[in-house]
């Protein structure tokens, strides 16, 4: 199901046991200013017998993106779709064995799914993506005002630019896809900070690669993760609204550190709670000012850390400290004075947003 702007965290109604996911989206004050909506989008859907897939996608806030908000909801209705049928062709290699003596088979099974991702998940998302933009188009051309902002030349996929999260939880796996930017950070048993998806070169600050871009199959990165090999408590999704609002470079280790620290000290409920305070802080005009949206896939292993926790609470204290008499906590270090907004490029690699000032696309450059 596609979360509509601002939707309160949201799992899938009586979903199967296993991983808890919980969504939040905030407008950006700086669309506030102008007066234009929320360009995120959000989706929850179940995959397979068991599992879980959840996108997260940001459609780039400049002019010429000017149907980026609809290119956002096909992006991560189509992200779970393809993710959906994904899942139904692992089948039961998706719990595959890890023992000692099935090693072999679980290796054998990341490999599967590393060439699945590629050769079926990533494709098929572009593919279906540009055909639900074409058919959007055909059955509402562009008018003549929107056709003003349009460059002589642009694809119609142009105006419906969008960067793309995926994540899909099946059993002991999570397979992970991303265009453009935006963060996933794993977090750890040990409250450490894990990257997953490798960094994107063509990233500088400004552009962003994109659906809409004429190498999006190639701009796809992809990650396997075993969660027997590598354990974790919780992954989040973030659109770069949230990464661009810290205040320090090395934000995901305080992040993985804090959560580790909530998950143990309280449940999924109360975190679900919180999440819209952490994305609206970080939408605000304090924060980055752009939407913000996050996804956080709770793990089995973090629903249960409050019962695992030792006598006395859970070891170290987070740097997000709470008034004794308060349930309220937050995780820290969303405000950066400094962030740049995105500016538009003459590449296929895509502005993310304009500033909320109207400038000419020259002095834009």
């Amino acid at each position: 199901m596609v979360m509509p702007a601002g939707a309160a965290p949201a799992e899938p109604p009586d979903g199967p046991a296993g991983w808890h996911v919980l969504t939040a989206s905030e407008r950006g004050a700086a669309h506030i200013a102008v007066q234009t909506s929320n360009q995120d989008s959000a989706a929850v859907e179940r995959a397979g017998t068991a599992g879980v897939v959840a996108a997260i996608a940001d459609g780039h806030g400049h002019s010429r993106h000017l149907r980026s908000a609809r290119g956002s909801r096909l992006a991560v209705s189509v992200g779970c779709q393809v993710a959906q049928e994904l899942a139904d062709q692992l089948g039961a290699d998706q719990t595959a064995d890890f023992s000692p003596d099935g090693a072999d088979v679980a290796r054998d099974s990341a490999d599967r799914f590393a060439s699945l991702a590629e050769s079926f998940l990533v494709p098929e998302i572009v593919r279906r993506w540009r055909d639900e933009v074409l058919a959007d188009v055909a059955a509402d051309p562009f008018t003549d005002k929107e056709e003003g902002k349009r460059r002589n030349g642009d694809d119609p996929t142009i105006a419906y630019g969008s960067t793309l999260l995926l994540c899909l939880a099946l059993g002991d796996w999570l397979i992970l896809a991303q265009i453009g930017d935006g963060d996933v950070v794993g977090v750890r048993v040990d409250g450490t900070a894990v990257l997953p998806i490798p960094a994107d070169p063509l990233l500088d600050g400004l552009v962003t690669t994109s659906l809409c871009g004429a190498n999006a199959v190639g701009d796809f990165r992809t990650a396997i993760i075993d969660t027997r090999k590598l354990p974790l408590l919780a992954i989040l999704l973030a659109t770069d609204g949230y990464g661009n609002a810290q205040v320090v470079e090395e934000w995901p280790g305080s992040f993985s550190k804090d959560l580790a620290w909530l998950l143990r000290e309280h449940d999924a409920r109360w975190i679900a709670g919180q999440l819209p305070g952490w994305a609206a802080r970080c939408a605000s005009a304090d924060g980055s000012a752009d939407d913000t949206t996050i996804a956080l896939l709770i793990s089995p292993a973090g629903q249960a850390s409050r019962t695992m926790m030792p006598p006395g609470g859970a070891a170290g204290t987070p740097d997000a400290q709470a008034d004794p008499g308060s349930d309220e906590i937050t995780i820290p270090a969303v405000i950066r004075a400094d962030t740049v907004p995105a500016q538009d490029a003459d590449h296929q690699i895509t502005a993310d947003w304009e500033p909320p000032a109207a400038r000419s696309e020259s002095e834009a450059r």
